[in-house]
């Protein structure tokens, strides 16, 4: 994904604007005719309320225009080939033109095939989505719709507010506390807005509040009723306020909240399930670094995600061809072994490749028994249609004699070991001391992306809490790629060896857990 950042103001020339229509080069891959634009709801931030149709259109989208709005996380499942351009829009910011974006979209459509124009929420509410929907269809350019979760949905059910509720309320009223550039340019009529029983959700409306709740309170509204302001909703900094109505204002700026943020006024807010809401989960609010050394997403990574810390993977990691031709030439002679054995999802995506490479298939593997380390990797190969003859979840040689023992031959078996390129593996050393002779071939290399000077800035801006090391792997890339700064992070290490590398390579662990998640979870909470 190529990134890239409008200057402003925003010049909607060509940048070589001596070059003509015709000779312009384009970055883009070119359809028969014009192109698609999509207006794709992003959600309100939580990559999990993507819809499937949306998904679908960032991972083969040509030009990905999005705003400020639009979460990390949704941003990293757009294509890596794709242009990625902020054309930004945010309260109290500067902003790319409307007009501009409108043009810009217009322009790519006519050179690229798929468009994605990418919108906070539901792009056809409070997001302009309409206007630009117009714009490019005046232009004769084809455009579809793309509905997302809107934020009033979204993070209303992330902070557990229902915003309906019989004999409570039954009227919901989505309303803009912000029309223009200018915060005081709101022409809502608060007066028909005073009632009980009727829920609000008021989008972009933190800077005018005391004077909405103002509004509100001489329209009828009691100024005892409760409130709810919801920070950052759906995404792990989410940060739930509430207070009366007369109270709302000062109690949000004592608290600092500064937007993006929803408020949620009405009877509703009193039956917030604050015991199951997002914000009660284990390690919200938390932000642990996952060293990796590896391509694929970390399972430790997406578990404690689902606990509520707000997680970065660094480095991050492109799988690319093996430096020669020993895996192709070990799979061509796959007979000569008994066993082949992987570590991880990458090195099997590797050798399918490599069977694919040779021009076969599958059946290149003829009688070969597979071992895999770890449930991913047994899953990885499951989805290629193969299940694993022996799953192993240690490295112990006792355990790894005894998970061989119904397979157990006269001689010792022969093993064929893919391996990433330039990482020690603990896998074979175990696999020779219990027995087995071990074929150790190149299946890929890895290179890391240059984001270690973004991830030392996080670092020494406090914006981490935690680094996690889960192998003495992780620590010699980390060290190797980020370097050997943390700043105020702590360091948590999964298991006895991988504290003894983390404190070789010149990191102090404070934390040492077992290798379970519960262990690393009850450590850091500690």
């Amino acid at each position: 994904m190529r990134d890239t950042v409008l200057p402003h103001p925003v010049d909607p020339a060509p940048r070589n604007a001596d070059a003509g229509p015709a000779n312009r080069p384009s970055p883009y891959r070119t359809g028969r005719g014009t192109g698609t634009v999509y207006l794709v709801g992003a959600g309100p931030g939580d990559p999990g309320l993507l819809t499937v149709r949306a998904l679908r259109l960032l991972r083969r989208a040509d030009v990905v225009f999005h705003d400020s709005l639009v979460s990390d996380g949704v941003l990293r499942l757009v294509v890596a080939s794709a242009e990625c351009v902020n054309v930004g829009k945010r309260a109290g910011g500067r902003s790319t033109d409307q007009a501009v974006i409108n043009r810009m979209l217009i322009d790519a459509a006519r050179r690229a095939r798929t468009v994605v124009r990418l919108k906070g929420g539901d792009p056809l509410i409070f997001g302009r989505g309409g206007e630009e929907a117009l714009a490019v269809r005046d232009a004769g350019v084809r455009c579809r719709i793309v509905p997302g979760v809107t934020a009033a949905l979204g993070v209303a059910a992330y902070a557990g507010i229902p915003m309906t509720h019989r004999g409570v309320s039954s009227k919901l009223t989505f309303v803009t506390g912000r029309e223009g550039e200018d915060a005081s340019d709101v022409r809502v009529d608060w007066s028909r807005h005073g009632e009980a029983g009727e829920t609000l959700a008021i989008y972009m409306g933190v800077r005018g509040l005391p004077s909405l709740a103002t509004r509100l309170i001489r329209a009828g509204r009691d100024a005892a009723t409760p409130v709810a302001l919801v920070e950052n909703g759906t995404l792990p900094r989410q940060r739930t306020i509430e207070a009366p109505l007369g109270r709302i204002g000062d109690v949000a700026a004592a608290a600092g909240i500064t937007g993006p943020a929803l408020i949620v006024i009405g009877e509703v807010v009193a039956l917030r399930q604050r015991s199951d809401c997002f914000e009660a989960r284990a390690l919200h609010g938390v932000s642990i670094l996952v060293a990796r050394s590896r391509p694929q997403r970390s399972r430790l990574a997406r578990r404690l995600a689902g606990l509520g810390a707000d997680v970065l993977q660094a480095p991050a990691f492109d799988a690319l061809p093996a430096p020669d031709a020993s895996l192709d030439a070990a799979l061509l002679c796959a007979d000569a072994y008994d066993w082949i054995a992987f570590t991880d999802e990458t090195a099997v995506a590797a050798c399918w490749d490599a069977a694919r490479r040779v021009g076969r298939d599958a059946r290149i593997f003829g009688a070969l028994r597979f071992a895999a380390f770890g449930r991913a990797t047994a899953a990885a190969l499951q989805r290629r249609g193969v299940r694993a003859d022996v799953v192993l979840h240690s490295f112990a040689p006792a355990a790894i004699s005894a998970a061989f023992d119904e397979y157990a031959r006269s001689r010792p078996p022969c093993v064929l070991f893919p391996r990433i390129a330039d990482q020690r593996s603990e896998a074979a050393a175990a696999l020779r001391n219990a027995g087995a002779v071990v074929h150790e071939v190149i299946a890929c290399r890895t290179a890391a992306r240059d984001d270690g000077g973004v991830v030392r800035g996080r670092l020494e801006n406090g914006e981490i809490d935690v680094v996690v090391f889960a192998s003495s792997n992780s620590v010699q890339v980390f060290r190797r790629h980020v370097g050997p700064l943390v700043a105020r992070a702590r360091i948590a290490a999964i298991g006895p060896r991988t504290a003894r590398a983390a404190e070789a390579a010149g990191f102090t662990p404070h934390v040492v857990a077992n290798a379970t998640l519960d262990s690393l979870v009850r450590a850091l909470r500690a």
